[in-house]
């Protein structure tokens, strides 16, 4: 995908220096992963940054005082569409500026989105012609996806009576799917539980699990997971006439899963080979950490 050209002038690759995001796991600070796993949505997130401006760089190439722009941060939800910002920081004398601070869990699910900006605060005077004058121009910026793994944040969940409905009344819970590969996946699949099933409904509610409760998510995440390797191998043929499909999109999605999945054969098997081939997908489903793990 071609670079975005802006109409005003912005800094070369180097003279802006975004140093890895960091997660603060207890009371240490860690890379921030590209999938959190065994998240709770009942759990904030503490990330912080920083990032290194060469000054006198980045005045000779945009005709902006680095004094006139400040770092900016902020988060999008995939599921809910919703974005957050923390407050502008400024950069100091050395041309660095550290962000640091809290995304809510409640207010997060599906793929976090943190986009952070340098932008213009105040234009500078007397402004040559092709130098950002508009303020909260947008002067170089570093985004990176998170993937927030948990079984009501990978989907919308929704607790339903099945006996309404045309599902089986005795069924614990059924994930709508869809085959449209351009689809947004976190628009299209969603987990409905069957409020039939209190146990499975209590579980799957936030806040802290006893161990019957975990198991029956681990259940849950491990039955979710084998469905959606089993999707992606009926549509394999599919899924490889792209090399690259939107993000986020169904196709994205599957692609990925079929590529993490050590299974490449054709779906669904011969009768002869259906157990080998159940056998083969909850191996496959458990090397990609999802369900329960041996002790």
């Amino acid at each position: 995908m071609p670079a975005e050209v802006r109409p005003y002038l912005v800094p070369q690759a180097g003279t802006v220096v975004w140093q890895p995001w960091l997660l603060l796991d207890g009371h240490e600070w860690r890379p921030l992963p590209d999938e959190l796993d065994g998240w709770d949505p009942a759990t904030d997130l503490r990330i912080g940054g920083r990032v290194q401006v060469d000054a006198t760089r980045f005045f000779q190439e945009t005709g902006v005082e680095l004094a006139n722009v400040a770092l900016t941060v902020s988060w999008t939800s995939s599921t809910t569409d919703m974005t957050e910002a923390s407050p502008p920081v400024r950069f100091d004398a050395g041309g660095g500026a550290v962000v640091d601070t809290i995304l809510v869990g409640e207010r997060l699910s599906g793929v976090l989105t943190l986009r952070a900006t340098v932008s213009l605060v105040h234009p500078p005077v007397g402004r040559a012609v092709g130098v950002a004058a508009v303020p909260g121009s947008v002067l170089a910026e570093h985004v990176q996806r998170v993937v927030l793994e948990n079984v009501s944040s990978m989907f919308p969940v929704s607790e339903i009576d099945f006996a309404q409905t045309r599902l089986s009344p005795t069924a614990s819970w059924h994930l709508e799917t869809s085959t449209d590969l351009v689809a947004p996946f976190y628009g299209t699949f969603r987990v409905l539980i069957n409020r039939r099933d209190r146990e499975l409904s209590a579980a799957v509610a936030r806040g802290a699990k006893d161990k019957r409760q975990q198991a029956l998510l681990d259940e849950l995440q491990a039955g979710i997971a084998g469905l959606l390797l089993e999707l992606a191998l009926h549509l394999r043929d599919d899924l490889r006439d792209r090399d690259e499909w939107p993000p986020d999109s169904v196709g994205d999605v599957l692609s990925r899963t079929l590529a993490a999945s050590p299974l490449s054969g054709p779906a669904p098997p011969s009768p002869v080979d259906l157990a080998e081939f159940r056998t083969q997908i909850s191996g496959a489903v458990r090397r990609l950490g999802r369900g329960r793990v041996f002790q």
